[in-house]
């Protein structure tokens, strides 16, 4: 069978890897499979069934046209990305410093205010601190905040036009049947420390709410202390939910699963489509109505009505086939 493994794979190298052309790769393995098998129980030997499989399929072009293909080149899906394994290993190490910086600019920027609240706790007991005003405190007192906040910008910034180089927008990734089934593997073993991760942000998001609520209700000590805590431990576990999120929607992408699949991805195109008019031209109506008429007040309600519109929308094109491109039939 490693000699067929190998023919299938060489064939399928020089033929363009849309998900049709993965399928029948499948079924030609497996129908060769089936076929190897079925010699070895006539008692041919592992080296006669091999030539016999590879006579019997070797002809290409009549394999392709008793299942009505042809091995001409079809016109490659532009929404699809066929990548090899080097690919998408390359992808995972990228995307594994993305989760990582994605999850901790998100964290220092919700952590940031700690910061100033224990440079304004503690500043009694600090020679520099005390001696300023409270204005002059409450100043010094958002430089760490400002300071965590351009780090965590930067960091988006950064990962983020390096995720734009991927061109990953709106388009499906397509990968070998080896490759797939690996991927397959690799996060069914990661689904425990997945759920591990997202359980203990959980239960860091908890502590963080009853910690807060315990010291209002019992201690009724300065709030400051309780929203320092409570800011520390949602910090934490918002950190733990990005950073394994971002890596499980990495296997999702590259399986074509989940939120990516082909039906949604082709949906999420067409509201990007429809939101990058509408939106844009319900702002302008508003504003020039306002100018105009005067109907500020009444005319903002139009914003929270096209958000319920859209929604609709959305979820309709999501669940039906009716706005998914097909292919036409040669």
């Amino acid at each position: 069978m490693f000699i067929i493994i190998n023919y299938v794979n060489s064939i399928f190298e020089q033929l363009p890897q849309t998900p049709e052309m993965v399928k029948l790769k499948q079924k030609m393995l497996s129908d060769m499979e089936k076929r190897y098998a079925q010699l070895i129980t006539e008692n041919q030997n592992q080296q006669q069934a091999t030539a016999s499989v590879l006579a019997e399929f070797g002809d290409v072009d009549n394999y392709f046209t008793k299942i009505n293909l042809s091995t001409e080149e079809s016109e490659v899906d532009k929404t699809t990305l066929s990548w090899s394994k080097a690919e998408v290993e390359m992808f995972k190490a990228h995307r594994s410093r993305f989760s990582l910086a994605v999850a901790s600019g998100v964290s220092l920027i919700l952590f940031s205010p700690v910061f100033s609240l224990l440079i304004q706790e503690t500043a009694p007991f600090l020679p520099f601190f005390s001696s300023l005003e409270s204005t002059q405190l409450i100043l010094f007192s958002l430089v760490p905040v400002l300071l965590l906040n351009a780090i965590a910008i930067s960091l988006f910034v950064a990962f983020g036009m390096k995720e734009r180089e991927f061109n990953l927008e709106g388009k499906l990734i397509s990968v070998d049947s080896l490759t797939q089934s690996e991927l397959a593997q690799e996060k069914t073993e990661y689904q425990s420390q997945f759920t591990r991760g997202i359980t203990m942000g959980i239960l860091f998001c908890i502590v963080g709410v009853v910690f807060l609520l315990v010291s209002l209700l019992f201690i009724n000590s300065n709030p400051f202390w309780p929203l320092i805590f409570l800011l520390s431990f949602v910090s934490i576990g918002v950190f733990l939910f990005v950073f394994f999120g971002i890596i499980y929607a990495t296997y999702n992408k590259l399986l074509s699963v989940g939120n990516y699949t082909p039906k949604k991805i082709a949906s999420e195109r067409l509201t990007t489509n429809v939101a990058n008019v509408v939106f844009p031209l319900a702002a302008g109506i508003y504003v020039i109505s306002g100018l105009l008429f005067q109907t500020w007040s009444p005319g903002w309600m139009i914003f929270p009505i096209l958000g319920i519109g859209f929604g609709l929308f959305a979820t309709i094109a999501e669940n039906t086939s009716l706005f998914c491109p097909k292919k036409p039939k040669k």
